[in-house]
């Protein structure tokens, strides 16, 4: 009898060291030190059933945070952070959250659209970077401007470096197949198209059904025929595509801060979000953002529209303002 009490206290405790073992929980893949990937923590903050967790998002912040709105300017510090985003986020205003770029325990972000179960409002995506204390320290988030000028871009684009030489690079990229999304996006925009590759090069790395948003235009590119076209149109001697920060974490999302040079002046900044096909391992969806500000439009929409922020929302049953999941 004695020996069977003594079996079953064990049994017991054993159990009970399991249970505490996962209550701890896994640590997430890429994380040093058990923290939740960047990606989905800000998702949560931002994801409130009424409105960003504005509260909680401001004790996430570091003292120092610098919070990059590219559409109404830059603040500094948690108090401006609040400011700002309770101007943004009266309440009851939703954001949704559509796609996540998990990241790693340092960065990672997200795409969004406000609205509600019905409407579809303003779309846009956030970037996020936390220290060594699983703080927020940078935030940069950009929303699609109201007016999209279209061709009109690449025309003005045009005018812009008319008289720059086209430089014929001799090709000194590395040949390479990453099959992450950030290992893509830091192979086309750190090695291949600066040390010489081509458009057909870049194009190997999408998916045949790609969905391509860029914000300057009202619809989005369908398909990887018709991205060669608009990839060709752009590709103008003068224009120059420089990355910033760029989430990590190996998964199939990425999320990136960049910036344009033109005529080696500093140019449009922006923020964009590549997404990898699981079977293809190409990037299948891609959304571009450059900043809107001054942005009078989205100003004026925010006093007539304050929880959308557009001046008409479309049915989310029938609209295709917000791009489909990729294929699995």
């Amino acid at each position: 009898m004695l020996i069977k009490i003594r079996l079953e206290i064990g049994f017991l405790l054993v159990l009970n060291q399991v249970d505490a073992l996962w209550s701890i929980g896994a640590p997430t893949p890429g994380a040093k030190s058990g923290l939740r990937s960047t990606g989905n923590v800000v998702a949560d903050l931002w994801d409130g059933k009424d409105g960003p967790r504005i509260k909680q998002i401001c004790e996430k912040c570091a003292d120092e945070v610098i919070y990059e709105d590219l559409s109404l300017g830059t603040v500094h510090g948690a108090d401006a952070v609040e400011e700002l985003l309770r101007k943004k986020f009266p309440r009851g205003s939703r954001l949704f959250i559509e796609r996540i770029a998990s990241g790693d325990e340092i960065s990672g972000g997200f795409t969004w659209h406000r609205g509600d179960e019905n409407t579809i409002g303003l779309r846009g995506t956030l970037f996020a970077q936390m220290n060594e204390n699983d703080e927020l320290v940078y935030v940069r988030e950009a929303s699609e401007p109201l007016f999209k000028p279209g061709e009109l871009t690449e025309k003005l684009l045009k005018a812009a470096t008319k008289n720059i030489q086209k430089e014929i690079k001799i090709p000194t990229f590395q040949p390479a197949k990453p099959t992450t999304a950030s290992g893509i996006v830091e192979y086309l925009w750190k090695e291949a198209y600066p040390k010489g590759a081509t458009t057909e090069i870049a194009l190997d790395f999408f998916d045949e059904n790609i969905i391509y948003e860029d914000f300057n235009y009202p619809q989005p590119i369908l398909g990887k025929s018709n991205l060669a076209t608009f990839l060709d149109a752009f590709d103008i001697p003068g224009i120059e595509f420089f990355p910033l920060r760029i989430s990590q974490g190996g998964g199939d999302a990425c999320v990136f801060t960049w910036e344009v040079r033109v005529n080696g002046a500093q140019g449009p900044q922006g923020i964009s979000f590549y997404q990898i096909s699981k079977s293809t391992k190409k990037i299948s969806y891609v959304r571009d953002i450059p900043a809107s500000a001054p942005a009078p439009l989205q100003r004026i929409a925010a006093v007539l529209n304050p929880k959308l922020r557009v001046f008409s929302s479309p049915d989310v049953n029938t609209s295709a303002a917000v791009a489909p999941p990729p294929p699995p």
